[in-house]
């Protein structure tokens, strides 16, 4: 591997892994586990974010190889598509806002570079803090993803042992 290559692998992992330097080595697998306990703005955050890292690393001949990020590029993908509609509307929105990050993402040339990508990041940890003050104050907290798909599975059944009404009624 080239040294420049392997810089910028070493570059795009510290942006994604390394919990010393941020919050996406937290948030990429939590949105490929569960993108409903994020809110609309982290997730298209995360979108840019990792499809940055995604184009430098086919760039840079860093895909293809069935490795980590390969993986995480294909994953984020498939789990973005589970609030699409949601994060569209909220995308529609906010794009009107001439104060909002994403006007000054959009605005740049310069989509795919390292130091876009470290701005992203920097942008992110913000959201990340202002959301985990929320998440604090939210009661009920939210409960993770296991726990909710138990109690509709829970609910589903109590549903359908119910007698139902015509039932009783004949």
């Amino acid at each position: 591997m080239s040294g420049r290559k392997f810089q910028v692998r070493e570059e795009l992992y510290r942006l994604i892994l390394n919990e010393d330097e941020g919050v996406a080595y937290n948030l990429v697998p939590r949105m490929l586990a569960d993108p409903e306990s994020l809110t609309p703005e982290i997730r298209w955050c995360l979108l840019y974010l990792v499809r940055g890292v995604g184009y430098m690393a086919a760039r840079h001949g860093l895909l293809g190889n069935g490795g980590l990020l390969d993986a995480v590029m294909q994953g984020f993908e498939e789990s973005r598509q589970v609030k699409e509609r949601l994060d569209w509307m909220w995308y529609t929105v906010v794009r009107e806002d001439e104060t909002h990050w994403i006007q000054r993402y959009e605005s740049t040339d310069v989509h795919y570079s390292l130091e876009e990508l470290a701005w992203l990041h920097r942008r992110l940890i913000a959201l990340w803090d202002v959301e985990r003050e929320r998440l604090e104050l939210e009661e009920p907290p939210l409960t993770p993803l296991v726990l909710r798909q138990r109690e509709r599975l829970k609910a589903a059944e109590a549903e359908r042992s119910e007698p139902s009404i015509s039932r009783s009624l004949s």
